[in-house]
């Protein structure tokens, strides 16, 4: 489950949940990310284009989501 106020970026060629990286290659976030239709751009993203990146790369969805628990827990 997503949250509500989780913030997501890519930044540096890397997506960031929370401020915190998900730790998957470039290449694989890079793919997902075009798959979804990302356009290059860096800096924050919406929570749309944020959920059609989880839905082209399941890594990236288990990856990002834990992030998210981790940091709704701290």
């Amino acid at each position: 489950m997503m949250s509500p106020d989780a913030r997501y970026e890519v930044k540096d060629g890397r997506l960031l949940v929370n401020s915190e990286a998900v730790p998957l290659r470039k290449g694989i976030i890079y793919a997902a990310l075009a798959r979804a239709g990302w356009n290059g751009y860096e800096g924050p993203i919406s929570r749309d284009f944020f959920e059609k990146v989880l839905t082209a790369d399941r890594r990236i969805s288990i990856f990002a989501l834990a992030r998210e628990i981790e940091n709704s827990a701290a």
